[in-house]
């Protein structure tokens, strides 16, 4: 049986009180041949039974109720795993994430167009209680292979940490996994995974669709760290797994490897927000 062009897998824990929108979201998605997943994490809500209604209703859902509960992280892993090896390109979705009526249309458009491309992304708006902006990258995102083989690093590398809910091809299943679980923490590992893919110029991107994301989730306050040892330790983290894709990468001077070295420290303190010695 052949795979479905493009699978949503939803990697959910006790999300009754938005998961309904966000699968009529991606109901209600132009781009209508799709298989849509709700990977429970053995929710404690009601969770459940919303799934178990929504499916009854629109046949392209289904329920998968894990018989483990495990952390976020882990959570959303299974979730790659899943969409990998159901569809032919995957996406994840938060439960409390929405986007716009043409978001699965237009990536997938920019991958059956660029067919050297792992990843299909666009701006983010983010959704608060005071209203929406759009979170764009800047051009530090496009093209860095051959910036950086130019001797062009930019200070910092800026692009939205949401494009982790891009449209990915199956093929990138490895690539994601070999960075998922390194921070070891899920703070920022959003922004730490999705760096790869900008760095070797993976990503398709595509201007007007947008992720409406919903801000407010509490996720800052349960993992950032608090002590100045755990501060230092996911910026360190963060800064040396990001420079290790200068193996990756074409040879260049030593200059360069250092403004690269200094881009990764600099954006680890950007995504991180941590401040050592209050202004570092």
């Amino acid at each position: 049986m052949p795979k479905p062009k493009v699978v949503v897998v939803f990697p959910v824990y006790n999300g009754e009180k938005t998961l309904a929108s966000s699968l009529r979201c991606i109901a209600e998605q132009t781009f209508e041949g799709f298989e849509a997943i709700i990977l429970d994490n053995k929710s404690t809500d009601k969770t459940v039974d919303i799934a178990e209604q929504f499916c009854r209703s629109d046949d392209r859902f289904s329920l998968v109720k894990c018989e483990e509960h495990v952390g976020a992280i882990a959570n959303f892993a299974r979730a790659v795993q899943l969409g990998a090896e159901r569809g032919e390109y995957f996406c994840l979705r938060a439960c409390d994430d929405h986007s716009s009526p043409d978001f699965l249309a237009r990536l997938v458009e920019a991958l059956d167009t660029n067919p050297g491309k792992l990843l299909a992304a666009c701006p983010t708006k983010l959704v608060g209680s005071s209203g929406s902006r759009i979170k764009a990258p800047n051009d530090s995102a496009f093209n860095f292979t051959g910036k950086y083989v130019a001797g062009q690093v930019p200070r910092n590398l800026t692009f939205p940490a949401e494009w982790i809910y891009g449209l990915y091809r199956a093929d990138a299943k490895e690539l994601l996994m070999s960075r998922w679980f390194e921070l070891g923490n899920p703070w920022c590992f959003a922004s730490y995974v999705v760096s790869e893919f900008v760095v070797l110029d993976l990503v398709a991107y595509v201007d007007g669709a947008t992720l409406d994301f919903t801000e407010g989730s509490g996720s800052e306050a349960r993992y950032r760290a608090t002590s100045f040892r755990d501060r230092l330790t996911q910026r360190l983290k963060y800064t040396t797994g990001c420079y290790a894709l200068v193996k990756k990468l074409p040879d260049v001077s030593w200059s360069t490897r250092m403004k690269f070295f200094r881009m990764c420290w600099n954006d680890a303190r950007r995504k991180t927000r941590y401040k050592l010695f209050w202004v570092f």
